[in-house]
């Protein structure tokens, strides 16, 4: 394992200059380097209104130990999502959230995806696994957990646009660092942001108390709102507590939809309930396309010991 992590080292060492270096010219004069190249891709889909979008260029395009890696072993480009080639290739790549990006071989076929902000180390990271999944490809591989997560990641940000004002994903993404201030007239938003920061921090107990007695059992989240609560869990929390459960049933049944079926099945899965899991996956088969990534790769984890 440790012989795949050189060429990062090797990469941050040799670091200079700028950030990442994205290529310009048309999708077709991209897919043409990648393939002359040998290279893979990764594609930033933006809009310019999206306020994790500017983090993601001031903060992590920026840095030099990522550009120094990406030059070295992908070809990078970016794509204003509503303008020129923008919608199409969205809507190609089923982008549903800003900012996506996606990782592609080089003949444009999707290796996986990453939604949102995420800071230079966690990029890095990134890059190194798609990188050495594209060297992997023509080997067999089996469905594992990370991939779902990868891939369930565009329902849980469909979700947070959903279920929040617009800011809350730039405060979210606050969080790890600091205990956001609120008070006992704070909206759900707040309540719901310092509870996540509280457990972060490992005031689990506390945190629960406010997201499940307070928010929850007080009816003061809506359904979309325990949606993404249980998506969170789902994403960011093991062992999972026994109350995203109730969340999520909350849900599916005030609201359901194949997004709330997804994310039930997935935390049946991982509390090793496998019928109710394939049960609650049906119900998502019903609304979502057949060839949804995060669908087909949960359905054979189910087959599967969790």
């Amino acid at each position: 394992m440790r012989l795949a992590y050189v060429p990062l080292m090797l990469s941050v060492l040799l670091a200079q200059g700028g950030g990442v270096r994205f290529f310009q010219g048309s999708w077709e004069a991209l897919l043409q380097e990648a393939q002359k190249q040998n290279k893979p891709i990764f594609v930033d889909f933006y809009a310019v209104w999206c306020g994790p979008c500017k983090m993601l260029e001031k903060y992590t395009f920026s840095n030099p130990q990522v550009g120094a890696y990406a030059d070295r072993h992908y070809i990078a480009y970016r794509i204003d999502a509503e303008k020129g080639e923008g919608p199409r290739l969205a809507n190609q790549y089923r982008i549903r959230a800003y900012p996506t990006i996606v990782f592609l071989d080089p003949q444009g076929k999707e290796l996986g995806r990453h939604v949102g902000y995420t800071d230079a180390n966690g990029f890095l990271t990134l890059l190194n696994r798609f990188k050495e999944q594209y060297e992997q490809t023509k080997r067999p591989t089996q469905p594992t957990w990370e991939s779902f997560q990868a891939e369930y990641r565009v329902f849980f940000f469909d979700m947070t646009q959903k279920a929040w004002e617009e800011t809350f994903a730039e405060r979210l993404s606050q969080i790890e660092t600091s205990l956001p201030e609120t008070s006992p007239a704070g909206t759900p938003a707040d309540e719901v942001l310092r509870a996540l920061s509280l457990w972060r921090h490992g005031q689990k107990d506390a945190a629960l108390h406010t997201l499940h007695h307070r928010l929850y059992q007080q009816q003061k989240l809506s359904p979309q709102q325990t949606a993404w609560l249980a998506a969170y869990a789902l994403l960011h929390w093991d062992p999972l507590p026994p109350e995203v459960i109730q969340w999520i049933s909350f849900t599916t049944k005030k609201d359901p939809t194949g997004a709330a079926y997804l994310t039930q099945a997935a935390l049946y899965y991982r509390m090793g309930r496998i019928a109710e899991a394939q049960k609650s996956l049906k119900e998502a088969q019903k609304d979502l396309p057949p060839d949804t990534p995060a669908l087909k790769t949960l359905s054979s984890l189910l087959t599967q010991k969790p």
